[in-house]
């Protein structure tokens, strides 16, 4: 059902765009799909098309946004610098929304008493662990954070916490355990290289991350 959807809109899409092009052919209108600010419909078409799913509406309806105002900035409507005051709080506003209405990203029960803090703010932060690890919080803002779970001890499920702003964070992760993940990405992302197969007995290790302009490797 979900693939006959995504079918259905971008065969629309195809035919309206075939129809503008028929009717710019017989001189009956103008149209060129370079037009000032066309690179923009790669940030509002996805973006769209997620809202007409009704997937990730807070993030969606954030892309739509911003790739509107870069259309217009783009057509002169509005200035750049203006485009730049408002970025920003736009970005912080719709993820404070998105934690406040989203169900909790957490899936299981953290662990009893304070787990491990990295942080790389304007600098870089370098982890190994050797022994029992119940799950950590990793910030990395205009630096990074490079997390070594190879030799760690991990027995139970865990929860690692992944905050990423024009900065990365790298997790390597042992062999025997399952990996889940779950997040915000904006104009950023979380990679997941991470190569072992799933098998029940192990322990899962989950991942919540937030990544704007920047990243989460998982390895």
């Amino acid at each position: 059902m979900q693939y006959q959807k995504r079918y259905l809109i971008i065969g629309i899409i195809l035919i309206c765009l075939g129809l503008l092009y028929l009717g710019s052919n017989l001189n009956l209108w103008e149209f060129t799909i370079f037009f000032n600010g066309w690179w923009t419909l790669f940030i509002i078409v996805p973006s769209v098309i997620s809202l007409i799913k009704k997937e990730n509406m807070v993030i969606s309806s954030l892309g739509t946004i911003i790739g509107i105002l870069f259309l217009m900035a783009e057509r002169d409507y509005l200035s750049w610098g203006i485009i730049g005051k408002l970025l920003f709080p736009l970005i912080l506003v719709s993820i404070g929304i998105y934690l406040v209405f989203k169900p909790k990203l957490n899936f299981v029960k953290k662990a009893d008493g304070e787990v491990p803090n990295f942080i790389g703010v304007f600098s870089g932060c370098e982890e190994k662990i050797n022994d029992k690890f119940k799950g950590a919080t990793c910030i990395a803002v205009f630096g990074g954070v490079d997390l070594d779970l190879t030799n760690a001890e991990i027995k139970e499920d865990i929860i690692i916490d992944c905050v990423a702003i024009f900065g990365g964070i790298d997790i390597k992760l042992p062999e025997n355990i399952n990996l889940k993940s779950e997040g915000i990405s904006i104009l950023g992302g979380a990679s997941n290289k991470y190569l072992y197969k799933e098998k029940s007995k192990n322990p899962t290790v989950y991942i919540n991350h937030v990544s704007i302009f920047g990243g989460t490797d998982l390895k």
